[in-house]
């Protein structure tokens, strides 16, 4: 069983009901033997943004990839897939899909707390730097006012971190780790760290996904859209086994699209997460 690594907060809270939630959360681990454990990856993330050609510009001038796109007769970008890799590949690492929505359609919200950025992307060609402490460069003004962070990190996916919010992280926690199978790497009373290590092919560490605690109402906006994670798990098995325990989760049957087999399920925080056929 993996045990969690408690971090100190400055700002943990003292009521009686939050210390409870703690404890519950500090007390739960992944199930080692889940079916999705050593057979899923967190795959990518859907951005609805007003100018697909200014985020992805932003994202490439950080050395990232764009690995596929769909364009306009002029050139201009309806959609793309955005990947900062791992220093060697983009395959298998996590991206930012990146589709185009009005500028009147598009809401920020408050669920979307940052993106993290590894350090190491920064001090790849300073080594010097990374060693002696060097402070990191800000990462600059987002077009769309995604807050991006620079963050420590072990060496793999430069998009180290995808950051949610969060009303109750021990609901967050039991979701993640029972129904698909993640592994909790570490908590404090405001923060749940997630993600799946064991990704075939995959070099370093895979990206994480983290939920801060929120006593905010949150507002989704119409930004980030859904997480995907990809399996070599059959779907329909999958929907049988979710519908067994979470049926109300459900909110897309398997349906075959752009040539995989998918399935949609909400989880506590009523965020949009696609299970997808590999």
């Amino acid at each position: 069983m993996n045990a969690f690594v408690i971090f100190p907060s400055a700002t943990m809270k003292t009521e009686r009901a939050f210390e409870s939630n703690l404890k519950s959360v500090e007390s739960s681990s992944s199930d080692e033997s889940h079916i999705m454990k050593d057979t899923s990856r967190l795959s990518h993330a859907m951005l609805k943004v007003p100018s697909v050609d200014r985020t992805a510009a932003y994202w490439t001038e950080k050395m990232g990839s764009i690995i596929m796109s769909r364009s306009r007769e002029d050139g201009t970008l309806q959609s793309a897939f955005v990947a900062l890799g791992n220093g060697e590949t983009t395959d298998k690492c996590f991206a930012l899909e990146l589709v185009e929505t009005s500028s009147e359609s598009f809401k920020l919200g408050n669920s979307l707390s940052y993106i993290g950025v590894s350090m190491l992307l920064q001090f790849q060609d300073n080594l010097l730097g990374a060693l002696t402490g060097e402070k990191p460069e800000g990462q600059g003004d987002e077009p769309n006012g995604i807050l991006v962070r620079s963050s420590a990190s072990a060496p793999g996916d430069y998009f180290c971190r995808f950051c949610l919010k969060s009303r109750n992280l021990v609901e967050t926690n039991d979701f993640y780790t029972s129904v698909l199978g993640m592994d909790a790497k570490a908590v404090d009373a405001d923060m749940l760290c997630l993600r799946y290590d064991a990704t075939a092919g995959m070099k370093g560490v895979p990206t994480t996904i983290v939920f801060e605690r929120s006593d905010d109402e949150l507002d989704r906006g119409k930004c980030f859209d859904h997480l995907v994670i990809t399996t070599s798990l059959d779907i329909n098995e999958q929907y049988k086994r979710i519908k067994e325990t979470h049926e109300s989760a459900i909110y897309m049957i398997p349906t075959e699209m752009f040539g995989k087999t998918v399935m949609g399920i909400r989880d506590p925080n009523q965020y949009k997460i696609i299970l997808a056929s590999e």
